[in-house]
């Protein structure tokens, strides 16, 4: 007999939709993003770029305060994958965190396209200096932030091309825990919002707390 097109369809018991709903809510990658702790060349307004500048005191309390936080407000399910930028500061902030978690560091994985932008010339100097010794170069900058590269640098437009290629290509897990930078992680947030450049240009870069990325929202948390 041919079902009746206004036959009702029986409703799941409440544990079958229960259940339905955990395998969605399970299957959803949650990103953590954080960026190293304060450094010397912040405290200094320096440009740091690919050069290096050592964690401070603060600095170093602020990974674990991180890793504190995101243990006490989340439930981290597993499998857990790490992402770190190489450079020594998120390197130092990553071992840092995972040693607070009880997470084994030898389950980072490092990756060049998580590195700062590249100041090129500019790196080592704080934007008065900048200004005063590449008043050419400052003042395109200026003009136009996403596309002008400073001397030998990368330019907005550059950053988030291998950042949008990470974020494009890399194995996400249930949890994903990031440690970069400020300017690349403002870029990976516009690459996970869509946001405008201008958009991307006002976002925060703090040391103190993080960001979580799930279902399309980014929440601060601290």
């Amino acid at each position: 007999m041919k079902p009746d097109d206004n036959q009702d369809i029986p409703a799941k018991d409440n544990d079958t939709q229960k259940n339905c709903f955990l395998e969605i809510l399970m299957a959803d990658p949650v990103i953590y993003l954080f960026r190293h702790g304060e450094t010397e060349w912040n405290i200094e307004g320096r440009r740091q770029g690919h050069l290096n500048s050592p964690l401070t005191s603060r600095g170093r309390l602020q990974a674990q305060n991180n890793a504190r936080c995101l243990n006490q407000n989340s439930s981290l399910a597993e499998p857990i994958i790490i992402y770190s930028s190489p450079i020594e500061r998120a390197r130092e902030t990553a071992l840092i965190m995972l040693n607070e978690l009880s997470i084994s560091t030898s389950s980072i994985i490092f990756d060049d396209r998580l590195k700062e932008s590249s100041f090129g010339d500019w790196e080592g100097l704080t934007n008065p200096e900048v200004a005063e010794r590449y008043p050419v170069s400052w003042q395109a900058r200026m003009m136009d932030r996403w596309n002008t590269r400073p001397p030998s640098g990368e330019s907005y437009a550059d950053v988030n091309c291998r950042v949008s290629e990470w974020y494009n290509e890399v194995e996400f897990a249930k949890t994903t825990l990031v440690i970069c930078h400020g300017l690349t992680s403002r870029v990976l947030r516009g690459v996970y919002m869509g946001l405008t450049h201008q958009e991307v240009f006002g976002l925060a870069e703090p040391h103190d707390g993080f960001f979580k990325l799930s279902r399309g929202i980014i929440s601060y948390i601290t």
